[in-house]
């Protein structure tokens, strides 16, 4: 980052987004009103733009403001995952376990499995890598994590799998979008027409998306966080595809509308690890738990493991 453009703002920002209030924004980043007010003032100055507005009803931010805050929220997520993966690599641990997890699963179903993990084997510390499903392959296939979950029909070569589960992506479009009002699905024509918000390649909603459309798609903005995709979505950059879990939220709340098409966008959630190793026992058990969740309930299916 330069000097001009620090963390602590960019996340002033996005809290004054998220909560609507100046005030609201200044406590949740454990700051005074004022100093928050200054920090906005430097920020707007600095790059002579308006990015909040003010008002006796509170504060919204401005149209320039809402895609500062779609940009931030994808550098945060990115600074967090390096902080949180540097963190891991100074922590000793006792006994544990490497999860590389695409960002669909990370975000929505590993923290769940790892809960539960916990409560089985509380003496455990797991070490959680959020990348895309290409890299998570890759990470589990050279020995840097014992067990991957990755959001992609297309299964890595030379690893062990398992389907845990079953995933689909939408098409999500601004509220003010022409397609939020259609009600017939969108053609495979109309599809490739548009411009798109999408996951980087490599990702596992990327290659969903490619395949079910049947040729690449013109790419208006290639984003690598689902928060970073859904801002510059619902800010009107173009339609997006992502998991219908990961924007549950933003669909209920309306910022978001999920468009019909004529596409198959459903994708299995898969776990993978080195074929040629038995999974040890904390790799085993999470892998169990994975297969209970996306289970009616019965018992979690048998799964290779070493003997204790």
């Amino acid at each position: 980052m330069t000097p001009d453009l620090d963390l602590d703002t960019l996340r002033l920002l996005v809290a004054v987004s998220e909560t609507g209030s100046l005030s609201a924004a200044a406590a949740r980043r454990g700051i005074s009103q004022p100093a928050a007010s200054a920090r906005v003032r430097e920020f707007e100055s600095r790059w002579r733009l308006a990015v909040v507005h003010r008002s006796a009803r509170g504060s919204r931010m401005t149209t320039d403001g809402e895609a500062v805050v779609s940009w931030a929220r994808g550098v945060l997520h990115e600074v967090d995952t390096v902080r949180a993966s540097l963190e891991a690599l100074t922590t000793r641990r006792r006994a544990g376990v490497v999860v590389a997890a695409s960002l669909t699963v990370a975000e929505s179903l590993v923290p769940r499995w790892l809960g539960e993990l916990h409560v089985r084997r509380p003496e455990v510390q797991p070490v959680l890598r959020v990348v895309n499903s290409e890299t998570v392959a890759d990470t589990v296939r050279s020995g840097q994590a014992d067990i991957g979950f990755i959001e992609s029909a297309v299964l890595p070569d030379g690893l062990a799998h398992r389907q845990v589960g079953q995933d689909r992506l939408v098409v999500v479009v601004a509220p003010q979008h022409a397609w939020a009002r259609r009600r017939a699905a969108l053609s495979t024509t109309e599809l490739r027409a548009a411009r798109w918000v999408l996951r980087e390649s490599g990702s596992g909603t990327r290659s969903t998306f490619d395949a079910a459309l049947g040729q690449q798609p013109d790419v208006a903005l290639e984003a690598t966080s689902t928060a970073a995709l859904a801002g510059a979505t619902a800010a009107g950059v173009g339609p997006g595809v992502v998991s219908e879990m990961s924007v549950r939220a933003e669909l209920e709340l309306g910022r978001l509308v999920a468009v019909p098409t004529e596409l198959d966008l459903a994708r299995p959630l898969t776990c993978v690890w080195r074929g040629e190793e038995r999974l040890h026992e904390a790799a085993g058990d999470l892998l169990a738990i994975a297969v209970e969740a996306a289970s009616t309930g019965g018992p979690g299916a048998e799964v290779p493991r070493t003997a204790p």
